[in-house]
């Protein structure tokens, strides 16, 4: 059976690689060669930054540096927050439009209760619509091969955590900002190995329903050049869905290369569904602060139809001028069935500010 599969096959890995950093944009992870902990205090990726993570953005992220800013109120509680705002433009003959949005508002508060022991979190989006807590959880560390437990709400382990959700590997695999779960989360970080692992409802923060449980795993080796993992999640209930995947990245130079390949398994009274989606991205650091960059996105819906293939192109370049925040201009192509609309292609200017 599928679950079987999966489950076995990533514990039999889990023998002998271990995960790596997932922040929400990988260049970063494979150009510093860093874990998630290092800039994250979510250790599993994302969210608020760590000293080092404030630190890495006002000094080495921007093209000038300016007045040093760490948002610590005392010697327990410290802060930290996002915004995005967005420019959009429809590139079309017969459907034009342009939008202004408040694309993201998040706000962040670390209390750490006991010192390097025990930690309260809180991710909360303020914007642009209700306000929710995306991330809350108790952490302990201190546990043994360098690990942590944390217990609340979250975002599940898998793959990359990136910043674009409409990537087809966020968006297919269901592993996105808008889909944290609630239960469990186990960590162990000995050296370049990492496994993070959690077993939540299985309901993406909904009340649950049945007595099945998510889990959900990944697993890499982290090296200061490159880094490889893989990832699986079983939920059952009602509908059984499996998805298994690997990805990882590496530098050359000036180039920071990251890939990511899923297969998606849902199984339902109704019938069964295998997708494939696929992520590539190719990251250029021209100079101190500007990276240009090329992602490209593949999906197949369904493998057992023939021609349903679909792709997405981005292309542009990220500019951080200075701490606190940054600007970036994409264009994207996406290319679709013949029954479907093909113009939705677009181009977007965000400003991004940050601490």
């Amino acid at each position: 059976m599928v679950t079987e599969i999966l489950l076995g096959g990533l514990m039999a890995v889990s023998t002998v690689v271990g995960e790596t950093d997932a922040v929400r944009e990988p260049h970063l992870a494979i150009r510093t060669g860093l874990t998630c902990a290092h800039c994250h205090v979510n250790r599993s990726g994302g969210g608020k930054r760590t000293v080092f993570g404030m630190t890495y953005g006002q000094t080495t992220l921007p093209r000038t540096g300016g007045e040093f800013l760490l948002p610590v109120l005392n010697e327990f509680l410290s802060v930290g927050a996002d915004a995005r705002f967005a420019g959009r433009a429809l590139v079309s003959d017969t459907t034009p439009r342009t939008t202004l949005e408040l694309e993201e508002a998040n706000v962040f508060i670390e209390a750490e209760l006991l010192s390097d022991q025990l930690t309260l979190y809180l991710d909360q989006t303020v914007g642009p619509n209700r306000s929710v807590a995306r991330e809350m959880f108790a952490m302990l560390e201190g546990l043994p091969l360098n690990g942590y437990a944390k217990v609340g709400k979250f975002l599940l382990p898998f793959g990359w955590r990136l910043q674009d959700d409409a990537a087809f590997i966020r968006e297919r695999t269901g592993f996105s900002y808008k889909t944290p779960d609630q239960g469990i989360e186990l960590g162990f970080e000995p050296g370049p190995l990492v496994w993070f692992v959690s077993v939540t409802n299985g309901s993406v923060g909904a009340v649950e329903n049945d007595s099945e449980k998510q889990i959900s795993s990944r697993v890499a080796y982290v090296n200061e050049d490159f880094r490889i993992g893989v990832s699986a999640s079983h939920n059952g209930g009602f509908s059984e869905r499996n998805v298994f995947g690997g990805y990882g990245g590496f530098r050359v130079g000036p180039l920071a290369l990251v890939g990511e390949v899923d297969y998606i398994f849902d199984e339902s009274t109704t019938g069964d569904t295998d997708q494939l989606a696929a992520f590539g991205s190719i990251n250029f650091l021209a100079t101190k602060g500007v990276n240009a960059k090329l992602t490209y996105g593949y999906l197949d819906p369904n493998t057992d139809i023939p021609e349903n293939e679909r792709t997405r192109l981005r292309v542009g370049v990220e500019y951080f001028p200075q701490p606190f925040w940054s600007v970036s201009g994409f264009l994207t192509v996406l290319e679709d069935i013949p029954q479907s609309r093909t113009d939705r292609d677009q181009l977007s200017l965000e400003l991004h500010v940050f601490f």
